[in-house]
This record gives C-alpha cells, sequence and structure tokens, in this order.
C-alpha cells in the first residue's frame, strides 16, 4: 500500500508518467470516451489528484490504486496524494497543487466544509475542481466544475428497504456511522432515518454510534451494543462494508448464527460478499471505486480540453441480497 500512495507532501508525493515513443504518439490520440478533440497530447496533460484515505478501508485503497494505473494507462502526467483524513493536510494540497501548473484537479473531499476556501483558490486560479465519490457542502459547489461518484441518498434508501425486508417491516436495530461531519456519511444517515421513519414505522433504533469507517472500532461498537442491549438487537445498518465485516465479527465472537441478526450495509467489499454467501449478511449495493476512480479521471480530462460535461455523474449501485449475489462478481477490494 505505501509503494502505491505516495508521502503527503508534494515535493515527495508527485508521480510524473513519461511515455516511450510509442506510447507518446498513441496517447495523442482522442481517446473514444473523450467525445471531442484534444486541445494538446494527453502526455503533456496535468492532473492533481487528492484522496481521502486509502489506509482507511479496501474501496479507498482500490480507488486510489486505479488512479495510479489509469493515469499511466492513459499516459498523463498524474500528481496522486494521500491526506490521510485529514482536511488541513488536504487543505494544503489543495493549495500547493493549485499554485502548479496543472490543467485539473480531482478532490475526493474529506471535509463538506472546510476545503471550500482552497477549492475556491483553485477555481479562481483558472484551475477546474471536480468532486469524487463526496460532494462538497452547497457553499462550494459554484466553485466546482462537476462532481461523479455514487448517490449516497439512494444508496441509504435502498439499504433501508432492504433491511426492513429481511426484518419483515418490524424489530429494533442499531446503526455503526461513518465519520461524523462527511458527506457521505451525513448523508447514509438522514437519508436511511428518513426512509424509516417513513415506510418503516415499526422498525426501532436503539442506539448509533460511529466507527469513522474502520471495521476494527465497528467491531468494538458492536460489541459494546451486544453489552448493552443483548438478544434485543434484530438488525444492523452499517454505512459501508468495512465496518459490516467488523460487526459480523463481532456477532460471530458472541455466539450468534448466520442471519439470526440481519446486518445491510452500503458498497460491497469482497469479503462482505463472501459473508452475504454465507448468510451473515441481508443486503448491500454493487459500488465499484474503479468506476468511481476513471470516472473522475476521465471527467477531469475532458474539462482540461474545453468538453462539457454534465454536473453531476454517477456511477451504478443495484442492490445486492442473497437472492442475487450469484449475479455480481465477487469485488476484488
Amino acid at each position: 500500500m505505501n509503494s502505491m500512495i505516495k508521502s503527503i507532501k508534494l515535493t515527495v508525493a508527485s508521480v510524473v508518467l513519461m511515455a516511450s515513443a510509442t506510447g507518446l504518439a498513441m496517447a495523442q490520440d482522442a481517446p473514444d470516451w473523450l467525445g471531442g478533440e484534444l486541445k494538446k497530447p494527453l502526455a503533456e496533460t496535468r492532473i492533481g489528484i487528492t484522496v481521502l484515505y486509502p489506509g482507511s478501508n479496501a474501496y479507498q485503497a482500490k480507488y486510489a490504486e486505479t488512479a495510479e494505473s489509469y493515469t499511466k494507462e492513459l499516459g498523463i502526467q498524474a500528481i496522486v496524494l494521500d491526506p490521510q483524513g485529514d482536511p488541513a493536510t488536504q487543505f494544503d494540497q489543495i493549495q500547493d497543487m493549485s499554485s502548479q501548473p496543472i490543467d485539473a484537479l480531482v478532490v475526493w473531499p474529506t471535509s463538506q466544509n472546510a476545503l471550500i476556501p482552497a477549492i475556491r483558490q483553485a477555481s479562481r486560479n483558472g484551475i477546474p475542481v471536480i468532486t469524487s465519490n463526496s460532494p462538497i457542502g452547497e457553499a462550494g459547489r459554484r466553485y466546482i466544475a462537476g462532481h461523479t461518484g455514487p448517490d449516497d441518498c439512494a444508496q441509504a434508501e435502498q439499504s433501508a428497504e432492504m433491511l426492513a425486508e429481511s426484518l419483515g417491516g418490524k424489530g429494533d436495530i442499531v446503526v455503526v456511522e461513518g465519520t461524523p461531519g462527511y458527506t457521505v456519511s451525513i448523508l447514509r444517515k438522514n437519508c436511511f432515518l428518513d426512509k424509516m421513519a417513513d415506510s418503516y414505522p415499526d422498525i426501532n433504533i436503539l442506539a448509533s454510534q460511529t466507527a469513522e469507517w474502520n471495521r476494527e472500532k465497528a467491531q468494538t461498537v458492536m460489541e459494546t451494543f451486544l453489552t448493552q442491549f443483548g438478544d434485543e438487537i434484530d438488525g444492523v445498518y452499517a454505512f459501508d462494508d468495512g465496518m459490516g465485516l467488523g460487526v459480523i465479527s463481532a456477532l460471530q465472537g458472541a455466539g450468534k448464527a448466520p442471519g439470526e441478526v440481519k446486518v445491510v450495509t452500503c458498497n460491497q467489499f469482497g469479503e462482505g460478499w463472501d459473508a452475504m454467501k454465507e448468510g451473515w449478511h441481508s443486503g448491500s449495493n454493487k459500488q465499484s471505486p474503479v468506476d468511481d476512480a476513471i470516472l473522475a479521471i476521465q471527467t477531469a480530462i475532458k474539462i482540461a480540453n474545453g468538453i462539457e460535461v454534465p454536473p453531476l455523474q454517477g456511477i451504478e449501485t443495484p442492490k445486492v441480497t442473497p437472492e442475487n449475489v450469484d449475479e455480481f462478481e465477487r469485488p476484488s477490494w
């Protein structure tokens, strides 16, 4: 992992990718997905990318790996930075990159609002900013050239539906949250709560606590819930599959049988796919970090070449349940 993700400091964190003579000739041809002509060869195109925190879970690690490999495949010059989940570090990264001669900037925001001044400055410096995966706060969206990623509100509503269906529309549940104040956490919480309140009034939420997108912390949180509520818990909603796997470990440690407590998450991982096949997992949705990263990079290149893009571009996140899990390839992350 450390070999893929460079130091958080810009001076030692860039990967400048130089093509061979043959590769350069190929890179100068506009790819089919561009939808227009290149203003300059791809080999002369420079983009900056600051991701969320690849050390946090498998999805973020795969996203960062894809950002490295796909920019290399295209032959563009890319700077890929890891802020380690720290908004202050990412703020500095955005400022540093926007002072360089780059054509576009991709930001997977660590915070809804803390980055807005840095993004504003990048925009005013003439550098188009694309937010990826997690939206920026409303006040900063005027400075964004485009946003790509999943619809987190739709995913949360899907999770509410799958959990309610697995419980027969009634029961007591607990919630394992992501990092407070982070846009994805806000959406995956509020949209889930709204859907439950509006459509499933017989489902009661016993408690809700953050595990900060961390599998081990999620296991600890679930162990605490089991101590507090014991057999009262009928179901669990975890904001992502990494935390869901921590929940399942706690259930296994408590001697629960597969399916005794229904577990539903967002964005299924490979081990979550396995757990679903084994009966521990009741619902999730497909969300590919490969698709996520590639769409953001392609969008940045389009904008850098003056090609118009929609303000919001999503990736598909269909439901995955024990009934249809075999229709989906096991995730590699």
